[in-house]
């Protein structure tokens, strides 16, 4: 292979990054956050300050890979100062709160494009770390590095899911497939319900209705976490602008899922998912929070997205990244998630991790001293 690198900035050249971003995507089919539509979408929306670069690597005139790297000096602690690079993202917290998962290189052989490999294309010397958010588990399972760079794996979520054809192969009783406490708070809270009326799930079905259901879901989402104390996800105007443009542009193609779930004439909660390639993503939620809690609207809620979705032919129910009890609650498998940093050897790390060595070992013996005076 003839290898070469370059790279463009997609904000001056859209028709360029498109080109590459779609030839290596049919060649390797993505994730919904990878796939084209979010991409352009992405890159429609961010503001003209950040600092971002298409990666192309090509063989001959045929790109073989491709990334958007974000660039940005940070300052962690008030005296760690790193030239971060970001794959897929921009480094800028409030712009990267779009949370794109099942993060990755777009590459054609992907099993021929490891992270070592990906790292010799990088600018040399002009980076201090690499921030790999939301990985695919299998994408750094076993990944190493050459010295003097470090790999430091930072966290690891489940990704739980929901095998729709289990869901039919079981001839749709999904609830058969949960724990039994689940089945039983589900079960309950849907007797409940019923007491006011039929639940149904509403599918949006035109763009207007598309819209309305969104409105709902931001209403009631801000709503629950208001009475939390804490901003909800639609606070900043950027994601709201985001999403908004992200369903006007393809709600018609079919990649947006806006679902109401009533109960009578009551709203029980509003899901937002994606749609792509046989999987539909659980992305947020707005739910009817009471004060009765035998009530259970995320539960509910998502017990009939999984049946809607398999009736519909599709094979996999993703609720995305997160070690939260109802995720666990409602899958029937899991894969991970891991977010990471690549280091260069660099002065600030060492005292870094010197400093972070001596945090822990001070938070572990102050457990160990509180656990002996409990235990007085």
């Amino acid at each position: 292979m003839r290898l070469s690198s370059r790279e463009l900035d997609p904000l001056d050249a859209p028709a360029e990054a498109e080109s590459v971003w779609r030839a290596l995507a049919e060649a390797a089919p993505p994730t919904y956050f990878l796939a084209w539509p979010w991409v352009e979408n992405w890159l429609a929306t961010l503001p003209r300050y950040v600092s971002l670069r298409l990666l192309v690597v090509s063989d001959g005139d045929a790109p073989v890979l491709a990334c958007f790297i974000g660039r940005r000096t940070v300052r962690r602690a008030g005296f760690v100062i790193s030239r971060a690079l970001y794959l897929n993202a921009t480094g800028y917290p409030d712009l990267d709160d779009i949370v794109i998962e099942h993060n990755g290189w777009l590459a054609r052989a992907s099993d021929r494009w490891p992270l070592s490999r990906l790292l010799e294309h990088l600018p040399e010397g002009g980076w201090d770390e690499l921030v790999l958010d939301a990985m695919e588990g299998d994408a750094l399972a076993g990944a190493s590095v050459a010295r003097p760079r470090k790999l430091r794996v930072k966290r690891a979520a489940p990704c739980p899911v929901v095998e729709l054809d289990r869901v039919r192969a079981a001839g749709g009783d999904y609830l058969s497939l949960l724990g039994a406490q689940t089945r039983s708070q589900i079960r309950r809270a849907a007797r409940l319900y019923q007491e006011r009326g039929p639940i149904r799930v509403d599918a949006a079905t035109s763009l207007g209705e598309a819209r309305a259901v969104f409105r709902e879901l931001v209403s009631l989402h801000q709503a629950s976490w208001s009475k939390k104390g804490t901003p909800g996800a639609f606070t900043q105007r950027y994601l709201r602008d985001f999403h908004e443009r992200l369903i006007d542009k393809r709600f018609e193609h079919g990649e947006i899922q806006l679902l109401r779930v009533h109960a009578g004439d009551r709203t029980i909660g509003c899901l937002y998912n994606f749609a792509w390639n046989g999987t539909v993503s659980f992305y947020q939620s707005g739910l009817a929070y009471e004060d009765d809690n035998r009530l259970k609207p995320g539960l509910v809620c998502h017990a009939e997205a999984v049946a809607h979705n398999a009736e519909r032919g599709f094979s996999l129910y993703d609720l995305l990244g997160g070690d939260t009890r109802y995720k666990r609650s409602l899958s029937t498998a899991s894969s991970e998630l891991v977010w990471a940093t690549v280091q260069q050897r660099r002065p600030q790390f060492f005292l870094e991790d010197k400093l972070r060595a001596m945090r822990d070992r001070w938070r572990s013996l102050r457990a160990k001293v509180g656990a002996g005076r409990r235990d007085a």
